[in-house]
């Protein structure tokens, strides 16, 4: 899928840059071949597609400090820096994290605190001036971003901007985890990463288009963090960042971790018991569009690659076919069909349904579908759009079907029985 943002005079140099990022990611999900396609059209269906905070931001889904709000410049990005911070971050107590999370209810993350007294007791205001989070706490999108959120997975994203200039600052934290050696590997690789100092482990590598990784591991917890700005990386806002992460380790070591969250015993039907041949149908996919060569694969989707922490997290089936037609005039025409289910996450497709049919999210693109063996179903194919995605939600899981190809609003009915044969043979 190549989607490219739509770019103005009127749109800033930073918000033409976060959707060119944000879109970037999207196109990481299938497999590029040269040949006829079909552009995806931008609005509530592309968010779905991109999930993540960037998503929400960058189509204006979600309030921001990008909209018409007056901001203190920054970051160091300026030519004063900003004065240091007058005394140390005090140490906090430990916290004494919940025995248990209702089974099947909304998850916790192991990191016993919420984004915004994170960003308070680490003094984010010594790195971001203007410290706004891109997403509302907890709201996913899809249904990876709801097994993140149920694997424990603490995701807080903030950004701060001016008319000319704007700096970005992500943290995704869990428990620690043997990835993460080989994720501290990577960032020293190369030359790029440097030692830090930091935690009980941690190294930083700087790119050269205005970005810097880190991992740091810290007591019970692993810290991926990135930070990226509009101007050129000077010593000055490396000490920043290294400083802003110190801080953040010191606030997450004494922090007593909560206890997992726990699916309901009806959606254990539904874990990921192996890889996508795991993933059965009744009827295959190249007889239910007509298609013989969709089922000649049926390999697992890109897993989110932003960094190695949610890359290990994320516990969800993810399955994807390609198919290939050809047209009268001989061009190739590319169809492709994706099943993401998350165990157990009835809480993010309900939370989601109430976004996209009554939130800020709503529009007249949502049709509610019956799917035999489920509980319910929302479909929403856009005018002029090559994909069509269908959510539904069976046995407390929720699953959504993505078809890409030629005619998608035709195609509900093929997504229904996509999502019925899989019940079914389930």
């Amino acid at each position: 899928m190549n989607t490219e943002p739509p770019t103005g005079d009127d749109l800033t140099r930073m918000l033409v840059s976060m959707k060119k990022n944000v879109l970037e990611r999207a196109t990481d999900t299938t497999r590029r071949r040269p040949g006829r396609r079909f552009g995806i059209a931008f609005g509530l269906v592309a968010l779905i597609g991109l999930g993540s905070a960037g998503g929400a931001v960058a189509m204006g889904f979600v309030p921001s400090p990008f909209e018409g709000l007056a901001q203190p410049e920054p970051t160091a990005v300026v030519s004063t820096p900003p004065a240091p911070t007058p005394t140390a971050t005090p140490t906090p107590e430990p916290s004494a994290a919940p025995s248990t999370q209702p089974v099947g209810g909304t998850p916790e993350p192991y990191l016993p605190i919420d984004c915004a007294t994170l960003a308070t007791e680490s003094s984010l205001t010594s790195l971001l001036r203007a410290p706004e989070l891109k997403q509302e706490e907890g709201l996913v999108f899809t249904p990876r971003e709801a097994s993140l959120r149920q694997s424990g997975v603490q995701t807080c994203a903030w950004m701060s901007s001016s008319e000319a200039d704007y700096a970005g600052f992500d943290v995704d934290i869990s428990l620690d985890d043997p990835a993460s050696v080989d994720a501290l590997a990577a960032k020293r690789e190369g030359g790029t990463g440097v030692e830090l100092g930091l935690g009980d482990d941690s190294a930083l590598a700087c790119g050269a288009s205005f970005r810097c990784a880190a991992t740091v591991v810290v007591g019970d917890y692993w810290i991926e963090a990135e930070y990226e700005q509009s101007q050129d990386f000077g010593d000055d806002t490396t000490d920043l960042v290294v400083a802003q992460l110190g801080r953040i380790a010191d606030v997450v070591r004494p922090l007593e971790a909560r206890a997992p969250w726990v699916a309901s015993a009806a959606s254990q039907r539904w874990v990921a018991t192996g890889d996508c041949s795991t993933l059965d149908l009744v009827t295959p996919l190249g007889t239910i569009f007509a298609d013989p060569s969709l089922d000649e694969s049926w390999f697992e989707s890109t897993p989110d690659g932003r960094n190695p922490l949610v890359a290990e997290a994320s516990d969800e089936y993810g399955c994807q076919s390609e198919g290939t037609t050809r047209a009268e005039d001989g061009q190739p025409i590319y169809t492709s069909v994706q099943v993401h289910v998350a165990a157990g996450a009835r809480w993010g497709y309900e939370r989601f349904r109430e976004y996209a049919v009554a939130g800020l999210g709503a529009s007249d693109g949502f049709t509610t579908m019956t799917v035999q063996g489920a509980e319910d179903g929302l479909l929403q194919c856009a005018e002029m759009s090559s994909v069509c995605y269908l959510d539904v939600l069976v046995d407390d899981s929720w699953m959504r079907v993505i078809y890409e190809g030629p005619g998608s609003a035709s195609q509900a009915p093929r997504l229904v029985q996509v999502a019925e044969s899989i019940i079914a043979a389930r």
